[in-house]
């Protein structure tokens, strides 16, 4: 399988826009599809990535759970998930590969989300996800809608770029750049 290359906002906003369709069967080419976002994703300092971050229009995502507890854990895919319930909407952090190096911590999103996902056997399951976990999956299953974390921040949002100096990572505030 291989790393494949991430879309990027706003150049391919018109493709990260484009709505996935289910996967009717999960067999041999989906399973190819969540090994190339598996290897796409490790090479990324990223929690999740959507098959159409890679220019495929199928509802696979990958999420990796763990992020509140201090270590990220192995890429989990989720083919046709379907969110089912959620908790009362917060702001919170969020970050795209798709846009690297943009970050808030104003982006609306469920405290929790219980959702129905099928595994790479097609197994159907479901599973109730809190705090940074949530957010992951439903910044994943937003990809698949056309969706990004630009359309959930507040009226008041605030966004970041990482900006790499002498004295290490520096947050910059978008607004400040042009000054």
């Amino acid at each position: 399988m291989a790393v494949r290359k991430i879309l990027q906002y706003p150049k391919d906003e018109a493709l990260l826009r484009k709505k996935s369709s289910k996967v009717k069967k999960v067999n041999d080419t989906v399973r190819n599809l969540v090994q190339d976002l598996t290897e796409t994703l490790l090479s990324q300092p990223g929690a999740g990535l959507a098959a159409p971050q890679i220019g495929v229009h199928q509802r696979v995502v990958l999420v990796r759970f763990g992020q509140d507890e201090g270590e990220m854990q192995a890429p989990v895919a989720l083919i046709n998930p379907v969110i089912l319930e959620t908790g009362p909407v917060a702001k919170g952090f969020d970050g795209c590969l798709s846009m690297p190096g943009i970050i808030t911590w104003d982006s609306m999103r469920p405290t929790w989300l219980r959702f129905r996902a099928q595994d790479e056997q097609g197994k159907a399951f479901t599973r109730r996800v809190d705090g940074a976990d949530a957010l992951v999956v439903h910044h994943e299953i937003d990809h698949l809608d056309g969706i990004f974390f630009l359309d959930r921040l507040s009226p008041d949002a605030q966004l970041y770029l990482s900006v790499e100096t002498d004295e290490g990572e520096q947050l910059v505030p978008l607004n400040q750049l042009s000054r």
